[in-house]
């Protein structure tokens, strides 16, 4: 491969990759190649919303990573997938389309992240979106990447979470993804016309035909070329031969939270004495590499259902068939959905400056999703959006075909622990409301032997998980600042020849599920590339 063939190398096929990759190249003098350690994969598992489970389950499509012991939180070994595919983390994740609140953005601002206000990447969501709500105000209209809304009205259960959660004393929200974020809402998602909508369908696919885009899967990079002050290219491992493409402008690295750190270590950028202890040799010592790691933690409970009113005999014969076969003549019905579809933001401090919590109904006990249980029931989960607890990532060796090590720190903050806590009890009191009288049976979790803070503190350590949102470990922010791995301009602090877009880069994980803010990092990458203003 002639590297000065290309004028970018990026690294990663995934969220931000494939926006960047879709961008760049409409300058038809602009050559990119791309890198995808996975496969070019778009079945039917990618495309109907409903296969999320089945992704999820399978985990054909996913890294394999898997947490060191959480101290804090039981020990539990916590599972991470991330997407192996052409597409990453927006091929196979759960679809919930969510900004993120201004505060949030306004934040990173004030971090250091000079142009990035809410105010000033707004237009970059709008830019994204194409909503299939008539008359929406608030999201884009043209996009790419097709958003719409969930149904409340599906399901009984659904319904009666939205009237329970107004029972309780909290509003309705029509767009959460507007000035307000607080209230019940129904929840959107990137899909359009019945088929998930990710970053392959709305920005790579169309772009495949140019000639100025190459796209190579099953293509790991090993390690980054460091030269002189400078990133000049990348390593290829290809069927244990070696492989080196140097690019006339950028490297620009979209690996993924975990993944882009790795290679930076491998490379020798990033904490010298831990370079150091693993046998490589400093080349570029950043300390911030690795740090700053954090995502949304998640607790839930679960009930059974008096009446015969959940999803489970649509995750069975005859009805799973039926529900696939309508999918595929008409791109209706329940294959269509990610049965997300209702939620509540919530304060569990009432001095916070913005929700902390996001609390989803499913239709459905997830055990029986996977086999594991057959049991009519829902579940009602609380993501904690303000977590304050850091974990880290780093290497576990030299060798790159080792996946990396990391720990989240779950609960290490006892804030974390409280608003827990209190958000247990809030979702506790929604069930507990009206609405749910006729449906409502037994707590099977955590039950209601759980009843004081001891125990439910307890009860919090033994089973908080993990959202797919993990974010931080190549912070962005003011170049001087100890932990700053980029700039603002995305540009690594101290080596030039190398860009980081990927949510690694946020320095603070949003008030949101995370697939909108990295697809709006890609196109602030490519904005920032191409001297856009």
């Amino acid at each position: 491969m002639n590297g000065s063939d290309y004028d970018y190398v990026i690294v990663g096929g995934g969220t931000a990759g494939c926006v960047l990759a879709s961008r760049l190249t409409e300058d038809p003098a602009v050559r990119v190649l791309v890198l995808e350690a996975g496969p070019h994969y778009r079945g039917l598992a990618v495309r109907v919303p409903a296969g999320v489970v089945g992704l999820y389950q399978q985990g054909k499509y996913h890294w394999p990573y898997r947490s060191e012991p959480e101290v804090h939180a039981a020990g539990q070994e916590l599972p991470y997938k991330m997407g192996r595919i052409l597409g990453g983390s927006s091929a196979i994740n759960g679809m919930i389309w969510a900004r993120g609140n201004r505060a949030d953005y306004d934040g990173w601002e004030a971090e250091g992240c000079t142009g990035w206000s809410y105010d000033e990447i707004e237009p970059l969501f709008r830019r994204i979106e194409r909503s299939e709500q008539a008359g929406d105000a608030i999201l884009g209209s043209s996009g790419p990447i097709a958003v719409s809304r969930g149904d409340a009205y599906t399901s009984p259960l659904n319904a009666a979470f939205m009237q329970a959660a107004e029972e309780a004393g909290y509003n309705f929200n029509p767009n959460y993804n507007g000035p307000v974020q607080d209230g019940v809402c129904v929840l959107q998602r990137n899909t359009g016309r019945g088929e998930r909508c990710d970053v392959y369908s709305g920005y790579l696919k169309p772009a495949l035909g140019r000639p100025n885009l190459t796209v190579r899967c099953d293509t790991t990079v090993n390690r980054l070329i460091v030269a002189q002050g400078k990133v000049t290219g990348v390593s290829l491992g290809t069927d244990g031969a070696q492989e080196t493409v140097l690019p006339r402008r950028e490297v620009i690295l979209c690996a993924g939270t975990l993944a882009s750190p790795q290679l930076l270590m491998l490379s020798g950028i990033g904490p010298a004495d831990e370079l150091a202890a693993k046998g490589i040799r400093p080349v570029h010592a950043l300390p911030g590499v690795g740090r700053n790691l954090h995502t949304h933690p998640i607790i839930r409970l679960s009930y059974t259902c008096t009446q015969p009113v959940s999803l489970l005999p649509w995750t069975q014969p005859p009805r799973k068939w039926l529900a696939g076969l309508r999918w595929l003549l008409a791109r209706k019905g329940a294959a269509t959905s990610n049965h997300m579809d209702t939620g509540l933001f919530v304060r569990t401090n009432p001095g916070l400056d913005r929700p902390d919590g996001i609390i989803t109904l499913v239709p459905l006990v997830l055990g029986c999703a996977y086999g594991d249980s057959d049991i009519h029931g829902f579940e009602i989960y609380m993501e904690l959006l303000g977590a304050r607890s850091r974990g880290a990532v780093t290497l576990r060796s030299d060798d790159p075909t080792d996946l990396p090590s990391f720990r989240f720190n779950f609960l290490e903050d006892t804030r974390d622990t409280d608003a827990f806590r209190t958000g247990a009890k809030i979702m506790r009191s929604v069930v507990a409301q009206p609405a749910f009288d006729a449906l409502r049976g037994k707590e099977l979790a955590p039950g209601p032997d759980v009843a004081s803070d001891e125990d439910l503190d307890t009860w919090i350590r033994k089973t908080a998980n993990v959202s797919h949102h993990l974010v931080g470990t190549c912070r962005m922010g003011k170049p001087d600042a100890p932990e700053t791995v980029v700039a603002p301009d995305l540009k690594l602090v101290g080596l030039e020849g190398l860009r980081i877009a990927d949510a690694s880069v946020m320095p603070i994980v949003p008030s949101a599920n995370t697939h909108a803010a990295a697809i709006m990092i890609g196109e602030k990458a490519s904005d920032l590339i191409m001297a856009k203003r």
